[in-house]
């Protein structure tokens, strides 16, 4: 293989690898905010269908749950989005006119 070819091959290497981790990132983002809706919906379920006092505090557990989650998918979305805004300001910087 030539040099040129080599650079190019592991250019071609290198951004696969970039699109496969932010494609993990967004689905680790996406299975907490799954989880935190399933367990916030099945912590209002358990509400709802039982009425005694255990009941109550499971689904309360659940509802807890569910919040921090959907909390914490959020935090990694918007730190995710202000990583790659930084990394698309950095990379476009040359080509801007001043």
């Amino acid at each position: 293989m030539a040099d040129s070819d080599q650079s190019e091959y592991d250019t071609y290497r290198m951004n696969l690898a970039e699109e496969q981790t932010r494609l993990a990132r967004e689905r680790t983002i996406l299975s907490h905010i799954r989880t935190g809706f399933a367990s916030f919906l099945f912590g209002i379920a358990i509400f709802g269908l039982f009425g005694d006092l255990i009941s109550n505090l499971v689904g309360g557990l659940f509802i807890l749950i569910g919040t921090v989650f959907l909390m914490t998918g959020g935090i990694s979305y918007m730190r995710s989005n202000r990583r790659t805004r930084k990394l698309i300001e950095e990379f476009e910087r040359p080509f801007r006119r001043h």
